[in-house]
């Protein structure tokens, strides 16, 4: 409340125009871009195949894409953002969501995720989460299904009610941490995996509520022409259809970060390492400690130079008497 989130930090931004954006636009539906990005598999393919022979580890492209999300998001940090009332909010952690189709069948149920990250992790320990999260799912209910369960128990008028007081409470910041922890639609960006229902990428809604600021549908991969150095021939081609909020980043950014989102893919070895987040905000923090603590050693040395003052004083008094 009162510009306070159990989420986020509220930004408060300089620039005229990005502070009254929201305010022109107050719904992520106003505010939503779209995008059709396609991505080259031929690397991708290639290292996944390298991993399979030399370590035994199977990868697929939902955890390349996952990988790179979360790596993206750590280095671009301006994307793990949100609006809520006209106000924008650093988001405090990286979280992605995801809904996985429990069986392949016309009545399979689905069931919705999410994962929480570092952001410093590798692509090995990025799989290694989302296969977990996957499989603890499908066995049995996690947080995200037991409290839809538990709405679905209340008959619609009162659902309906409900729901308006939980965005009243999330509209105030006073939405209880673990809804927020729990709710799909509290995250980073919300993945679709379209591949493993063999169809294409397609632009995705973003949800009103909720503070999730990006959407990423992953396409199948198919064969296409490309242009290679003013020599065209077929390709092989993923789309990513991504929609994203505008309100909290400008297109100069956004452009940036998808040109490094797409090297990622071409260098996947990089992900293998562990990245380490400088955070703006932690280094002040630190810079300010650092001051704070510079200046107590300040008055002390002072208070102890002092007190060497008076006592040699004090003994040259004694030379002096004797």
């Amino acid at each position: 409340m009162f510009g306070f989130r159990s989420d986020g930090k509220r930004i408060k931004y300089e620039d005229i125009m990005m502070k009254m954006t929201p305010h022109f636009m107050k719904t992520r539906n106003d505010a939503s871009n779209q995008i059709m990005h396609p991505v080259r598999c031929e690397d991708m393919d290639a290292w996944i195949r390298e991993k399979s022979e030399k370590e035994g580890i199977v990868f697929n492209y939902m955890d390349c894409v996952m990988a790179t999300v979360v790596r993206l998001l750590a280095i671009r940090q301006r994307l793990n953002r949100f609006v809520v009332r006209g106000a924008v909010y650093q988001r405090r952690n990286i979280s992605i969501s995801l809904t996985v189709k429990r069986s392949l069948r016309d009545e399979g149920p689905e069931t919705t995720l999410k994962v929480p990250f570092t952001g410093e992790e590798t692509i090995y320990e990025v799989k290694e989460k989302i296969n977990k999260a996957i499989k603890d799912s499908i066995e049995a209910d996690n947080g995200t299904q037991k409290v839809i369960r538990k709405l679905s128990i209340v008959p619609n008028w009162m659902l309906r009610g409900t729901i308006n007081i939980l965005r009243g409470l999330d509209a105030l910041g006073m939405l209880p941490k673990a809804l927020i922890n729990a709710s799909p639609f509290h995250t980073s960006v919300y993945v679709t995996y379209l591949k493993s229902i063999k169809c294409d990428a397609i632009f995705h809604h973003i949800y009103n509520f909720g503070t999730t600021g990006i959407f990423v549908a992953i396409g199948k991969e198919k064969y296409e022409p490309v242009c290679d150095f003013e020599e065209i021939k077929p390709g092989k081609v993923m789309n990513l259809g991504i929609t994203m909020d505008e309100r909290y980043c400008d297109g100069f950014y956004f452009a940036k970060s998808l040109r490094i989102w797409n090297d990622m893919f071409h260098n996947l070895h990089e992900l293998e390492k562990p990245f380490k987040i400088t955070d703006e905000t932690i280094i002040k923090q630190k810079k300010k400690d650092t001051k704070k603590h510079t200046k107590k050693q300040v008055k002390v040395e002072k208070k102890e130079n002092k007190k060497a003052v008076k006592i040699s004083k004090e003994q040259r008094k004694v030379e002096d008497a004797e």
